[in-house]
């Protein structure tokens, strides 16, 4: 009776440690989404970074800018940031909004939005973030922001043909 108890305790741990592992945790190095990283990231898909003047990493095209933010105590987020180059009048606003709202609804990514930078003009804007907590495999990092540039690229096409 004390040995079936004794399996049945040892049972319940291991499911609890299963449950309660992380998901996908893999053994091996972890990275974390930190600015030397990404530039080495970028550069293996041939892009030329910039740190602009408040030292955020950056990839411009002729119609827009991608940049990469860290966020969390440990800057394990990572968020890359679509800037269309266009901009809009105020009373624009409304409408862009509403069109945005079409790609948000049809689209699951990346997420789509209005800005009024200090210029006064309308921006758009277009993003997708990760948190990256505990680190992941440069693979998987590799992978997921080369996900993201292709989807965001995607977005300012989209743009050119609906805005």
């Amino acid at each position: 009776m004390a040995a079936a108890a004794s399996a049945a305790a040892r049972a319940a741990v291991e499911q609890r440690r299963v449950i309660t592992d992380p998901i996908g945790r893999r053994e091996g190095p972890t990275v974390l989404p930190t600015t030397t990283v990404l530039q080495r990231i970028l550069k293996d898909y041939g892009l030329r970074t910039i740190l602009d003047d408040d030292g955020d990493l950056a990839v411009r095209w002729e119609k827009f800018s991608i940049y990469f933010f860290n966020y969390g105590q440990d800057e394990e987020v990572l968020q890359a940031r679509l800037y269309l180059n266009r901009r809009f009048e105020v009373d624009l606003r409304p409408t862009l909004a509403l069109v945005l709202d079409d790609w948000n609804r049809s689209k699951l990514f990346p997420k789509a939005y209005t800005v009024l930078p200090d210029d006064g003009l309308v921006g758009i804007c277009a993003e997708q973030a990760f948190d990256f907590e505990g680190g992941t495999s440069r693979e998987q990092l590799k992978f997921t922001v080369g996900m993201w540039l292709q989807n965001l690229q995607q977005f300012a096409d989209w743009t050119e043909e609906h805005v």
